[in-house]
């Protein structure tokens, strides 16, 4: 059986407290739209198009209200809040503007969304948002975007067509410029204690590492946004086996070229995550009621005991003397891409100094042990002769552990600084800590006599 996704739409009145049903034989209901596969309602131009047929237009997405899965069926669930910016669309003759007090007892095809309708409306009418919710999921955000966008894009020769979303979620807002010229990309991310100045950042990475990095074509520091160029080509998860081990060979590489001036990054603006720095927050996170909610109570008697042993760890990594070094935070295919005749890194939100093998995570999605060999031994290419075989695989080996203990710090943080209703989307830290806990008790167990 085959995975489907069944979206719903909250598409919201331009000017009034209401939301758009549908009519459906003697009933109504959201617009609806069902989608084969596993749809992540943070792909909002898959999101947006799928709408676009049901009601006449392309909605702009706001940001995702519910959603659910069902592992059994393989169906996924979600109602996404969405908005029209074209003055001229008028709703589907089917069609009717529902308010608060309209919806108490109108009969709804979906009678399980009554509850969640009810309290969306019953904040609609009060204007009010969590203070948490970044202003991307807001209405009136396109407007001042638009302006800089135009005003910027003009500065480079061009005018501006079309803007469409590419990538829409509570940590950031991708959009695609379609213009008379080349194509640009803009982005804005969250501010979180963990998350960087992305576009600050990413300029003074691109000075200082050109080639690797790309620059930004425009910065407004006071809202985070960054304008870049259309990438010349974008890797996908299944890119051939040479070109997966070419990114892990360069990025070595960028972070060997990086161990001499870590200072200087953390002056930049990278966050010192080191594995001094980890090893004090092992405690604040393993017992953090927040941070092990969807672990069971063995998990969590498991991680409370083993911390001491998991702070060793950090110890033991630190003392076999790889340099600090910039680490991405993020690194995978889709954060690669071709510019210039070059491979270069973007995403940067979590750029920080730290040990350099937190970047090999992305290794672990590998099943197959012989791909991951290769991938593995591309990246350790550019650190021959920094220490001997052994010790970089004794390191491999303790990184296994320390890098999902950083991740969970960071998901920690993320999740934190989220409004209530977007926590789930994003709540991963028991993975991470879950991924930590059975690597430890592995590598500690093998050391046993």
């Amino acid at each position: 059986m085959a995975w489907r996704s069944h979206l719903f739409g909250a598409l919201r009145h331009p000017t009034r407290p209401e939301i758009l049903l549908l009519r459906t034989d003697r009933s109504w209901r959201l617009p609806h739209v069902l989608l084969p596969g596993r749809v992540w309602t943070a792909d909002a131009h898959l999101v947006a198009s799928a709408f676009e047929p049901r009601l006449g237009t392309r909605p702009w997405l706001l940001r995702r209200i519910h959603a659910a899965e069902d592992a059994e069926v393989k169906t996924v669930e979600a109602i996404v809040e969405l908005e029209v910016h074209d003055e001229s669309w008028r709703a589907p003759p089917h069609g009717r503007w529902v308010g608060s007090s309209d919806l108490v007892g109108l009969r709804l095809a979906d009678e399980e969304h009554r509850s969640l309708l009810a309290r969306f409306l019953e904040l609609l009418v009060a204007d009010e948002a969590p203070e948490q919710r970044p202003p991307w999921a807001r209405t009136g955000w396109l407007d001042a975007v638009s302006r800089w966008i135009t005003s910027e894009v003009g500065r480079l020769g061009h005018v501006v067509v079309r803007l469409e979303q590419v990538k829409h979620w509570s940590l950031s807002s991708v959009l695609r410029i379609t213009t008379d010229g080349p194509d640009f990309y803009f982005k804005v991310p969250l501010r979180l204690p963990l998350f960087v100045e992305e576009a600050a950042l990413t300029a003074r990475l691109a000075e200082r590492f050109p080639g690797y990095v790309p620059a930004p074509l425009a910065v407004d520091p006071e809202h985070g946004w960054m304008l870049l160029p259309a990438f010349d080509e974008l890797f996908e998860w299944e890119a051939p086996l040479e070109i997966r081990c070419e990114v892990l060979r360069r990025f070595a590489g960028l972070q060997r070229l990086t161990a001499g001036v870590t200072a200087e990054l953390v002056e930049h603006g990278c966050l010192d995550r080191r594995l001094q720095v980890l090893e004090l927050q092992i405690d604040p996170l393993v017992n953090d009621p927040a941070a092990v909610a969807l672990l069971t109570d063995v998990e969590v008697a498991e991680l409370r005991q083993l911390a001491p042993a998991l702070k060793e760890l950090c110890r033991r990594l630190n003392g076999l003397g790889l340099p600090a070094t910039l680490v991405h935070g993020d690194l995978h295919l889709l954060n690669v891409a071709g510019l210039d005749g070059s491979i270069v890194y973007f995403d940067w939100t979590d750029a920080c100094v730290a040990h350099p093998f937190i970047d090999l995570h992305s290794l672990q999605w590998e099943q197959e042990e012989s791909i991951r060999a290769a991938l593995l031994s591309a990246y350790l290419e550019p650190w021959e002769g920094v220490d001997s075989a052994a010790r970089m695989l004794e390191a491999v080996s303790l990184a296994g552990v320390v890098t999902p203990l950083h991740h969970a710090v960071s998901y920690q943080h993320i999740v934190a600084g989220l409004e209530p209703s977007a926590k789930p989307e994003l709540d991963a830290t028991h993975v991470f800590l879950r991924e930590a806990l059975s690597k430890a008790k592995s590598l500690l167990g093998a050391a046993e006599p």
